[in-house]
């Protein structure tokens, strides 16, 4: 036991002195100082010879502040205002509509306050209104001016 423990302590600083020679990459400078430049793993350069950071041009990024575009209708509205629910008419043609207060067969003209959109539509009679609606418009028509689930929604109506 004490021979293996002299020879442990004989044996340790030669193997940290020869390991410390095996260091191919070992310099000393002029003052006998010893300095270790250690190679990346994964390039084979050197610290001393990893190129500096290079920064790409191109467009830049687009700021986000949150804000949107938003469409508000025309503030120069002409007509008679109503709100305006969809039918199918009964299988009647796709262009038709139903508005008591303008005159039968006349083409009109009907606006969506919420978005701007603008279509026509011809104008015929109607025996029943829906509660709530002042204007019917085809299915197919109040599509072009908003999505089925938003109805009723306000319009303008000319002619």
């Amino acid at each position: 036991m004490a021979v293996a423990a002299i020879l442990t302590i004989l044996a340790l600083p030669l193997l940290m002195i020869n390991r410390g020679s095996d260091n191919a990459d070992d310099a000393t400078d002029a003052a006998g100082a010893t300095t270790t430049t250690q190679a990346s793993s994964s390039t084979g350069m050197t610290e001393d010879e990893v190129p500096e950071p290079i920064i790409l041009g191109g467009p830049s990024p687009i700021v986000q502040d949150g804000s949107a575009q938003i469409a508000y209708p025309s503030s120069a509205l002409t007509g008679v205002q109503a709100t305006a629910t969809f039918s199918n008419f009964d299988g009647a043609p796709e262009i038709v509509c139903y508005m008591p207060q303008a005159p039968l067969g006349l083409k009109v003209t009907v606006q969506n306050l919420n978005n701007g959109r603008i279509t026509s539509c011809t104008n015929v009679f109607r025996a029943t209104m829906p509660s709530g609606a002042t204007m019917i418009l085809h299915t197919k028509v109040f599509e072009s001016l908003a999505n089925l689930v938003d109805a009723p929604i306000p319009v303008t109506v000319s002619w």
